[in-house]
């Protein structure tokens, strides 16, 4: 633990302290294991739900965005429009950073005792937008460049060591390497949108304060984080094959619909191989977009908690909560 109290790490339990007990309490902050950590995720997210869904529902312009430009053009910009593409996907990735950062402080609030202000949340976020923009783009290249060499580093080495085996191996590495470097693009990524919302810390500072979090415990962390995401995609599978099964009952889709309902990529294979709109690819867009919106709170309420997690692990982040709250209550 520092020996000197960042006042920015510890604002909201003063703040929260100060109001009084009527109307929030104190929460009980303690390292948890990953049962624990879940069980904690969905009861944030069971008690605050609507609020959650409300941020959570910012989503929904990105994708609307997206499709608009598919109506008005050929399948992801192969015809003449295809410049509308390159600024449409900025906006979308502007638009997500917006919604899971929102996602994010809003988790941190109600970690921490507070309740959701939307207001609140809207104003915090478009303060340190530019910081979190440009830091997850950072983030997103590395990890794109990270994936390209050591991809290539490994099929080399292998290529060298196994020259009978190198196309298996080659097949079965580029993938495992391609999932790690995700996870860690969205661990890395999230802890700094929580250091830059919640800690207040510039872009530089924000940049480093995840492996700050993270040293020495990058596989427990990113394995973590991997089995959350896992979860997210269970629940929202589950609630595809429910909906497309009461859709195709209901008649509005047939099989093979049905079918595309329950596939996790289908909100983008519509915009890649439909050749046009029909009722159906449109109805199977809204449902994933629906069912996408709805589970999106799990994964970041999840991380939000990991990354408090990780602070009580590693920096005794519980006992300067606590020593900060006694020292505001003496002096009243």
């Amino acid at each position: 633990m520092s020996e000197q109290m960042d006042p920015s790490r510890v604002n909201s339990i003063a703040e929260l302290d100060m109001r009084g007990d009527s109307e929030h309490k104190f929460p009980n902050l303690r390292a948890m294991g990953f049962g624990e950590l879940l069980d904690t995720t969905f009861s944030l997210y069971r008690k605050h739900f609507w609020s959650f869904l409300g941020v959570s529902a910012g989503y929904c312009p990105a994708m609307l965005i997206m499709i608009s430009v598919f109506l008005l053009d050929d399948p992801l910009g192969r015809g003449p429009k295809v410049a509308i593409w390159i600024p449409m996907i900025g906006v979308f990735w502007g638009i997500s950073v917006f919604v899971i950062s929102g996602l994010i402080f809003a988790s941190a609030e109600v970690y921490l005792g507070r309740r959701i202000k939307i207001g609140a949340v809207l104003r915090r976020v478009g303060h340190r937008f530019l910081r979190c923009f440009a830091g997850s783009l950072l983030i997103g290249l590395l990890a794109v460049l990270l994936v390209f060499f050591s991809s290539g580093f490994l099929v080399i080495i292998f290529r060298v060591l196994l020259e009978d085996a190198s196309d298996v191996v080659g097949i079965l590495l580029i993938p495992f390497v391609i999932v790690f470097v995700t996870g860690w693009f969205v661990t890395y990524g999230c802890f700094f949108a929580a250091a830059v919302l919640v800690e207040g810390k510039s872009g530089n500072h924000g940049l480093w304060r995840p492996h700050e979090l993270m040293s020495g415990a990058w596989w427990r962390v990113v394995g973590v984080m991997f089995a959350i995401l896992l979860l997210r995609l269970a629940v929202g599978f589950i609630f595809r094959i429910v909906l497309g099964l009461l859709l195709s009952l209901t008649g509005f889709l047939d099989t093979m619909e049905f079918l595309q309902t329950t596939n996790l990529t289908a909100l983008w294979q519509l915009l890649t191989r439909q050749p046009e709109v029909s009722f159906p690819y449109l109805l199977i867009f809204f449902v994933n977009l629906g069912i996408d919106i709805f589970t999106m709170p799990i994964w970041v309420i999840g991380v939000a908690v990991l990354y408090f997690n990780q602070r009580i692990r590693k920096e005794g982040f519980d006992i300067e909560m606590m020593a900060t709250v006694k020292g505001h209550r003496s002096e009243a």
